[in-house]
């Protein structure tokens, strides 16, 4: 019988040929603009043109934070079962390695503009509440995000990768077993201010190569692994007569067509002061749905966390 995805890899090489391609047009072109003009392209800017969604639990940051979970409660399909009971609820230590740098400003006006930029990010979790401090797994995400703004408009499109792993200690505790999770896509959010006081946001992704359709969960139950969709609404505003200092909020909703559509819903709230593109910020966050961490992307969750975030 033919392979479920045969004449994928194909597709995926050609695919994986073409991003280096259109990031070096990219660049090429926008070098190449500057001779008509030359005040609109600049290199390393400190600019931003579209902050990532403030509730999104995997937005690339760097942070340190407590969480309060159940996601070893119940435990999901995504492999055999575990060979060693588990505490139901548990705390967890959380941290977040990375942030975006921009690259390439292609654009300065006014009215907006297009950076080109970098951006990755590192997301663990550890088992701090056992003795042992089992390292739980890591989610990696490596993006070049495209970002444009025209004044109320905002977009952001990227090239990203994604993968998960599993903790090594974990593994040894619970007889858990490692799945292949994760693949590369591309995304687009879409955004629109409000009144100048909050944005609504929302997007997809198209997922061209995929390793979660290779699990044997998604051939058992006949499931794919190609788009996701994303949607939110945010904000920041600023009580203080110093502007240095202000609070924030936003409200995230993502869903996935490799759990049926079934999604999490998440909320953030915090401070933040800040000078410049640096800053600080003390965020609350909350979860329900299906757990982001890609290694237990089928099991449900619910979480509580408080978070200290580095802007740089």
């Amino acid at each position: 019988m033919k392979p479920r995805f045969s004449g994928r890899c194909t597709r995926v090489r050609a695919a994986a040929r073409f991003v280096p391609l259109a990031a070096a047009w990219v660049i090429v072109t926008g070098v190449g603009a500057s001779g008509a003009a030359a005040q609109s392209v600049r290199f390393l800017p400190d600019v931003r043109l579209f902050e990532g969604p403030a509730a999104d639990p995997f937005e690339p940051r760097l942070g340190i934070g407590l969480v309060s979970t159940n996601v070893l409660a119940t435990q999901g399909p995504e492999r055999d079962a575990f060979t060693r009971p588990l505490d139901a609820t548990e705390v967890q230590a959380a941290v977040a390695i990375g942030g975006t740098v921009p690259l390439l400003q292609l654009v300065d006006k006014p009215e907006g503009g297009i950076v080109v930029g970098a951006q990755a990010g590192v997301f663990g979790r550890f088992r701090i509440s056992q003795p042992s401090r089992d390292d739980l797994g890591q989610d990696w995400i490596v993006a070049m995000p495209i970002e444009m703004r025209w004044r109320d408009f905002g977009a952001r499109v990227r090239v990203t990768h994604r993968s998960a792993h599993l903790g090594d200690e974990f593994a040894a505790a619970s007889g858990a077993h490692r799945i292949e999770f994760g693949g590369e896509s591309v995304d687009a959010l879409l955004a629109v201010s409000i009144a100048g006081a909050a944005r609504v946001y929302g997007g997809a992704s198209r997922i061209f190569h995929s390793n979660t359709d290779n699990t044997n969960v998604m051939r058992r139950a006949d499931r794919l692994d190609r788009y996701t969709v994303q949607a939110g609404a945010d904000g920041v505003w600023t009580p203080w007569q110093d502007e240095r200092w202000s609070v924030f909020a936003g409200v995230d909703y993502q869903s996935a067509e490799r759990t049926r559509w079934a999604g999490a819903i998440a909320a953030a709230a915090g401070v933040r002061a800040r000078s410049g593109t640096r800053g600080v910020r003390m965020t609350a966050r909350y979860l329900d749905g299906k757990s982001p961490l890609g290694q237990f992307f089928l099991t449900p969750e619910r979480y509580w966390s408080i978070e200290l975030a580095i802007d740089f």
